[in-house]
């Protein structure tokens, strides 16, 4: 009976403080409404000092404490609160938008990323939409050992997206793993077929490595002092086969070139058609 009576004044006690809580929140929100922000802010930090409400509550309180702090342009004081209402679980939307816009200005990557896990984290109804914000910073902050993880859950969610398997791709390339990289390229081109990076990456990649193979056949025939017919016949026949995995660059190069020329794209198209002996061709290309 004693434990009973016990978690009903427990239960008792607690609602009376969420509802002390929402009181008082209401009476500052009031004054935040009307733009009030200095008397707002002062009600907010009085309620947080006072103990009352839950974790999840107290969470709002900071969050508005950061409005009007942001509001006065007291703004480091403000992305404090931000994130510590964030570290509670806020789920105030707006709240991540204006932290985020903040550290958008400052292009403070960490910030940004800090935002949107957390937003990931607290706000699951938005969470494929923030996945695919943090997917563009990591690729425009270049961090794509963290990027390809991304990459894997969006393409899960939206494998006709090319975009994705174009970002994967580039991840691949800057981590010096081409051969993971070139599937990649193919599926964004298969999905989009005249995407131009798609298209110029795969092109370039295939065009260096054939070239490559070829100038070593002909450095290493022309390194043979007295070359014989047979010598003559097996670079003849190295030549042929660096020649097809040229041929193999040529279509991603044009459809790059077309629609986007240049320099590096030329000066490829020029030495792949004067090394498959189309003198004609290179000739647009010079």
């Amino acid at each position: 009976m004693k434990g009973i009576l016990t978690s009903v004044l427990v239960f008792v006690s607690l609602f009376l403080s969420a509802q002390e809580f929402d009181e008082v929140i209401n009476k500052a929100n009031s004054k935040f409404f009307d733009e009030h922000y200095q008397d707002a802010l002062k009600d907010y930090q009085a309620l947080i000092e006072s103990g009352i409400g839950d974790n999840f509550q107290r969470s709002w309180a900071f969050g508005y404490v950061g409005v009007c702090q942001q509001e006065l342009g007291k703004i480091e004081e403000a992305k404090k609160n931000y994130r510590i209402a964030m570290d509670m679980g806020n789920s105030g939307v707006s709240f991540y938008s204006r932290l985020l816009a903040i550290y958008k200005s400052e292009n403070d990557v960490k910030g940004q990323e800090f935002v949107l896990k957390a937003k990931m984290k607290n706000i699951p109804h938005e969470y494929k939409q923030t996945v695919k914000i943090l997917a563009f910073l990591y690729v425009n902050s270049e961090q794509f050992e963290k990027l390809l993880p991304v990459c894997d859950e969006l393409i899960e969610w939206y494998p006709e997206n090319y975009k994705y398997h174009y970002f994967k791709a580039i991840s691949y390339q800057k981590l010096n793993d081409i051969e993971k990289a070139k599937p990649e390229y193919r599926k964004a081109i298969e999905l989009k077929p005249n995407d131009v990076n798609s298209n110029m990456n795969l092109g370039i990649i295939l065009f260096l490595k054939a070239n490559s193979e070829y100038d070593s056949v002909v450095e290493n025939y022309e390194a043979i002092a007295k070359p014989s017919d047979n010598d003559y016949q097996q670079c003849k026949s190295k030549l042929a086969l660096a020649r097809n995995k040229m041929r193999e660059a040529e279509p991603f190069l044009l459809v790059a070139y077309n629609s986007k020329p240049n320099l590096n794209l030329k000066n490829a198209l020029f030495n792949l058609y004067r090394k498959c002996q189309e003198y004609k061709k290179s000739e647009h290309y010079q």
